[in-house]
């Protein structure tokens, strides 16, 4: 009878550690965002933070099991302050790059992206990347798209804190281009008619969007790729996909 009464105990000793190692208190997660790239990010007449980002994380959060909160800041510098310890994680459109994996650790990609171009309506001596040389192109400052243009043309670069600078640039005439991921590149475009804006045919490089995390944050880490794929398998994330971006 003991026997079984210690058999009985360690079965629900070990139900009660395995259930702590699988959610750990993760206490509010501090996400850092940068809330001024539609559609993934920004801030609508409510003053609230809204945007595919906002909406996947919300989902992932609850599948994955932890609480967390916005912390609307700059572009420039974001992955040195979540190093620094300003926030739990980033997310934030943020490409999965070497560099920027080597200070912090990323999620399974989330969302593949590119490069692409922006002119006004009427300009016609601009058709692709190689039109760029000897032009001024605006981009937001530290984005892929900033390190793509200063690498790989000719272009001028004129860089801006926040993206929606850098296309009232474009619409006022102070540059003859502007660079931005492809799906933000269109939002504004398509959002903002009385800028008279188009974008150019062409994707010019190939991204895939992840959630950083500090390093050596396992248990967060883990709990974001859990809340992603349950996410991923249960619909949610298409859902979210088609109400931005459409099928």
């Amino acid at each position: 009878m003991k026997v079984r009464k210690w058999i009985v105990v360690l079965v629900v000793l070990g139900l009660v550690l395995t259930a702590c190692r699988a959610t750990p208190n993760l206490g509010t997660v501090k996400i850092g965002i940068n809330a001024e790239y539609p559609p993934f990010e920004y801030v609508n007449e409510q003053g609230e933070i809204v945007g595919f980002d906002p909406d996947l994380l919300a989902v992932i959060a609850e599948e994955g099991g932890f609480d967390y909160e916005l912390v609307n800041t700059r572009w420039d510098g974001i992955f040195v302050a979540l190093a620094s310890g300003e926030f739990d994680a980033v997310m934030s459109a943020a490409t999965i790059l070497p560099d920027r994996a080597e200070i912090v650790d990323f999620s399974a990609p989330y969302f593949d992206a590119g490069q692409m171009i922006a002119v006004r309506a009427d300009t016609a001596d601009i058709k692709n990347a190689d039109d760029l040389a000897g032009k001024k192109v605006s981009v937001q400052l530290g984005t892929t798209g900033d390190i793509w243009l200063t690498d790989e043309t000719e272009a001028e670069v004129v860089r801006y804190d926040e993206n929606t600078l850098a296309f009232q640039a474009l619409a006022n005439g102070d540059v003859d281009a502007a660079v931005a991921d492809g799906p933000t590149a269109f939002d504004v475009v398509e959002a903002n008619p009385e800028m008279n804006l188009k974008v150019l045919p062409g994707v010019y490089t190939d991204e895939q969007y992840g959630i950083a995390v500090n390093k050596g944050s396992l248990d967060l880490l883990e709990a974001v790729n859990k809340g992603l794929a349950a996410a991923k398998s249960s619909g949610k994330y298409d859902e979210i996909y088609e109400k931005y971006f459409g099928e």
